[in-house]
């Protein structure tokens, strides 16, 4: 039976009438030589009521150390400290007293008595026991000198003081310093579960290090037979890296995670989910090569999961949104036929509109941006927060030139000229600039007669980096990429060729859809050669998507669907052939 500080010590095993001299300094004890954790803590209360503290205390510890969750040995040596921390302050030892008081919370954070007289010897100390601040500063100091018992114990008074996310964090940080990491935990999502103020940095900290303990609980699951485990930890672990990179977009720390544990999940479980999380890792980096390579894949996977349309939008808006240099106006211009693409089907889709003012706004093309934020404006502004900071910063005028009677100067291109610009020179500028790139063109097309195809492309970039809105330039970005090889950028150049209406580009662009769904329609016509009508038509409706304009593979999708009985499809296929043909 285990004896409680509470309790006289009637309760004592195998009674002995040996002298422990080298415990109790010739003190008889009547329990036994203790053996076990029950016979080091019945021999802690007996070295107690003798007034033995110290040996109490060392018989305490012991008794907890070999049965940690046992709560009468931890309520019993908080008891201990306490008792003894009584007689220190009675002795007006404040600071001994104040050290045993500490050790008796930490034992048991209950212990009201150990609290009340742990804020008595700090007020006769001449200290404000119940300001949260010098509090939180002795547990800061304690913290950083490596006094554990000592920091979570004024961190907890903390939290009694004042029960917000910090102190929580604080504490939960120290409990993880010291080992204590199912104590840590804890507290972080407790700290998690306060208000905080949005732009408190300690908030992403946090998350941080919520995120790395689940990185450390993940990896820990990493051999387990149910691997399952292991998958969710690592996703649990991602979504705090996330929520961290959500408060601060730049922290590398968060980012870095955030990468590091869908990595991981993908390498063991390529699901659709799995692959969406490591897509938005990269474009989260910046990465967005990588990002679009995984989010393709996702795609694979489920093409009709309503969540790729976020992912898309996210994607496209991330290409938008970049800094300058950031991402290739070829990336961007993709993005920009893409979003086109969306609109189709929501043509009043406010954000959408956002996203292709910003695309076309980095093409160059200011007065298109500006009339689509328009459309957006008209439908409802408030569903984007940036449309009309962006429409007003694209419309701002103030700063021009003026004329005489204090309307905007414009140039030759009806655009406003900049402050100190007259229209006479803006169209002499804009004359030398065209000779300056009609000598360029001549350049480059030498080097593409020449076969020198990478000095080309890098005076290409060089004019594209510089005026996105150049379609001389798309149509040899274009004309160099086919010759490499590259037939899907291309692609993407010579669209964009067509849009600023270069003669040739929309042929170009033709013939290039044409190549690559070649291989389409010949795994197609094979089908149909087997009489596998259904494999045919699916066949032919991936080389429509990669084709839209190119009426051959529509004509031929529509024959096959009518032969197959789906006279509405078809129906569809032949409207879109007429289309075609009108233009």
């Amino acid at each position: 039976m285990a004896v409680s500080l509470s309790l006289l010590p009637a309760v004592l095993l195998s009674p002995s009438s040996l002298a422990k001299g080298g415990r109790g300094g010739g003190v008889y004890l009547t329990t036994p030589e203790p053996t076990n954790p029950l016979e080091h803590n019945n021999r802690a209360v007996e070295l107690g009521t003798k007034g033995l503290w110290d040996n109490a205390i060392r018989e305490h510890e012991i008794a907890l150390d070999g049965d940690p969750y046992n709560e009468m040995f931890k309520r019993n040596l908080s008891g201990a400290h306490l008792r003894y921390a009584d007689i220190l302050a009675g002795k007006k030892n404040f600071p001994a007293a104040i050290d045993h008081y500490r050790k008796a919370l930490f034992a048991d954070p209950n212990n009201g008595p150990a609290d009340g007289n742990l804020d008595r010897c700090l007020a006769n100390l001449g200290k404000n026991p119940h300001d949260v601040s010098y509090r939180a500063g002795l547990a800061d100091g304690a913290d950083k000198n490596g006094h554990f018992i000592d920091a979570v114990v004024e961190f907890q008074k903390c939290i009694k003081l004042s029960d917000s996310g910090q102190y929580h964090y604080r504490l939960g940080r120290c409990f993880i310093k010291g080992g204590k990491v199912l104590e840590g935990y804890d507290e972080l999502l407790q700290a998690l579960r306060k208000s905080w103020p949005k732009d408190d940095p300690v908030l992403v900290d946090c998350h941080l290090l919520l995120a790395e303990t689940l990185k450390d609980f993940a990896y820990k699951a990493k051999n387990y037979p149910d691997k399952t485990v292991y998958i969710k930890r690592l996703n649990n672990a991602f979504m705090e890296y996330r929520r961290a990179v959500m408060l601060n977009p730049i922290n590398g720390e968060a980012l870095s995670g955030m990468t590091e544990t869908a990595r991981e999940a993908v390498a063991l479980q390529p699901s659709f989910r799995n692959l969406l999380n490591l897509a938005a890792a990269y474009l989260l980096s910046g990465d967005y090569d990588r990002a679009k390579i995984n989010y393709e894949k996702a795609w694979r996977l489920e093409p009709t999961n309503p969540d790729l349309a976020k992912a898309r939008m996210a994607y496209h808006r991330a290409v938008a949104e970049a800094p300058q240099g950031i991402t290739s106006n070829l990336r961007v211009a993709e993005s920009e036929q893409k979003i086109q693409d969306m609109l189709t089907k929501e043509p009043n889709n406010v954000q959408l509109l956002y996203i292709l003012a910003r695309l076309k706004e980095r093409l160059g093309d200011t007065a298109s941006a500006i009339e689509l934020l328009e459309k957006g404006k008209s439908i409802n502004a408030f569903l984007e927060p940036q449309l009309i900071p962006t429409l007003d910063r694209l419309k701002g005028v103030s700063s021009g030139a003026t004329t005489a009677d204090g309307k905007p100067a414009l140039g030759p291109d009806g655009k406003p000229l900049p402050a100190g610009a007259t229209p006479d020179a803006k169209a002499a500028e804009k004359a030398k600039a065209e000779a300056e790139a009609a000598k360029k063109y001549g350049e480059i097309e030498s080097m593409i007669g020449s076969g020198k195809f990478e000095d080309a492309d890098k005076e290409v970039d060089t004019i594209l980096n510089a005026n996105a809105a150049d379609g001389k330039a798309w149509m040899f970005k274009g004309t160099i990429l086919e010759k490499k090889g590259n037939v899907d950028d291309a692609s993407v150049s010579y669209r964009q060729a067509a849009g600023f209406k270069v003669p040739g580009a929309e042929e170009a662009l033709l013939r290039l859809e044409g190549m690559r769904v070649k291989p389409l329609m010949d795994e197609a016509d094979k089908y149909l050669g087997e009489k596998k009508q259904v494999e045919a038509a699916e066949i032919l409706r991936e080389a429509a998507r990669l084709a839209p304009k190119l009426p051959a593979v529509h004509r031929k999708l529509a024959d096959l669907l009518r032969q197959m009985g789906e006279t509405k499809e078809a129906d569809k296929e032949d409207q879109k052939v007429r289309d075609m043909e009108k233009k």
